[in-house]
């Protein structure tokens, strides 16, 4: 089936579509050519980062809080990489061993410092620098309300880290948490 689209359609649509090849009844329709597709692309990428960040406000202010003391980078870096991964979290309450197939888990996460940056910009939490690690604690406490999902993932979160005290890796006083989590999902 073919369309006859007039010149001036063609102009429009080649103009519309960034310079896409457009001519012989053809349009090119690739979704890398096609204008609007892409700005709907983007503001759907800014849109899940946003989420993203988002997210990680939330957790971030959440884990500080539920642990109500001092708490060290790599404690809330294993805090949140549990947080946001259920299968790893899954895997280490089941207390799978490590397989062949293993897979190491990102050392960082990404857009971390800038919402940390902004978190203690906005007056949320303080950052402290003067130790080998960073310490971070909540200056208000934290009221938002929590959904039944996410206290299921601070509950096992918390079970994880229990484990991994008994092994050593987490250690708790009143006044600090840290961890050296060895996060490795099967």
């Amino acid at each position: 089936m073919k369309f006859e689209m007039s010149r001036e359609w063609y102009e429009w649509a080649a103009k519309f579509e960034d310079g896409c090849e457009v001519g012989a009844g053809v349009l090119a329709m690739d979704a890398p050519c096609v204008g609007f597709r892409k700005s709907n692309r983007a503001t759907s990428q800014q849109q899940t980062s946003q989420l993203d960040q988002d997210r990680l406000r939330f957790y971030i202010q959440l884990l500080i809080g539920d642990w109500g003391k001092v708490v060290t980078r790599a404690a809330l870096d294993g805090g949140l990489i549990l947080m946001l991964d259920d299968d790893l979290r899954a895997a280490l309450l089941a207390r799978r061993t490590r397989s062949r197939k293993s897979r190491s888990v990102p050392v960082a996460i990404e857009g971390l410092d800038y919402v940390l940056q902004e978190l203690q910009m906005g007056g949320k939490i303080q950052i402290d620098n003067g130790h080998i690690q960073q310490r971070l604690t909540l200056v208000e406490p934290f009221r938002e309300l929590v959904s039944p999902v996410d206290q299921r993932r601070l509950h096992e979160m918390k079970q994880v880290f229990e484990n991994q005290r008994q092994l050593g890796r987490v250690v708790e006083t009143e006044e600090i948490l840290d961890a050296h989590l060895e996060l490795v999902s099967v």
